[in-house]
């Protein structure tokens, strides 16, 4: 049996100006639980790794890494489920250039990001790209052009941010189709693709980033 499910681990929905978006470099999450669910609201939940583990999902490793963190030995025989919810540290760091336009925007490793404030990235000079802290941001908008949204994300289900803590995030995505736990416990296979997973815009002369959407896919297979 195999169930592959697609999650887009960061959705930042809409904008106000023309945004573009670039291939991170690094970009490393720190996943603190992966929770298999039987309904699509995770009432009925069985976690199967927690902890706190760092991942750089952009490297060649980082399917192995992921999937370690994760173990699905001592499932109950005959469980179905439907839904995945993992919880995420709003912190990553990540590394990378966006070319909005004619401009381009690079992580230069300023550390003003936080819940209510962008990063600040180094307008068409690439020269000082390293690695920086971005922080996902609380919904709502910002310098008044870009506005971030979590209510309608388009992989997952539901997500929510800041929450079961404040530096917290969770995401609940939907599996392909029903896993039902056999005599053998499933192996967790992942692979990322991180070409578009960092956003810029140039607002009034300063570049703003954020994290968006590595494309992420996790296969059950017995």
């Amino acid at each position: 049996m195999k169930t592959i499910v697609t999650i887009f681990f960061i959705i930042f929905l809409s904008f106000n100006l023309q945004a573009a978006t670039g291939t991170a470099d690094t970009y490393t999450v720190t996943m603190k639980k992966v929770e298999l669910c039987s309904d699509m609201n995770c009432s009925s939940a069985t976690v199967v790794g927690t902890g706190s583990q760092a991942v750089d999902i952009a490297s060649l490793s980082a399917g192995s890494a992921a999937g370690a963190f994760a173990s699905t030995t001592g499932l109950t025989v005959g469980t179905s489920y439907n839904h995945l919810r993992v919880t995420l540290n709003r912190t990553f760091t990540i590394s990378g250039t966006v070319t909005d336009s004619s401009d381009t925007c690079t992580t230069d490793g300023s550390t003003e990001a936080n819940a209510t404030t962008l990063h600040v990235g180094t307008l068409n000079d690439t020269s000082g790209k390293v690695d920086t802290t971005f922080y996902i941001v609380d919904a709502g908008t910002y310098n008044g052009a870009i506005t971030m949204s979590y209510s309608n994300p388009t992989s997952a289900k539901e997500m929510t941010v800041g929450t079961p803590t404040t530096d917290e995030m969770q995401l609940i995505y939907k599996l392909d189709s029903v896993y039902t736990v056999g005599l053998v416990a499933p192996q967790i296979k992942i692979s990322f693709d991180t070409s578009g997973a960092l956003g810029g815009a140039n607002v009034g002369g300063t570049c703003r980033m954020w994290p968006e959407e590595p494309i992420v896919t996790i296969s059950l297979t017995e």
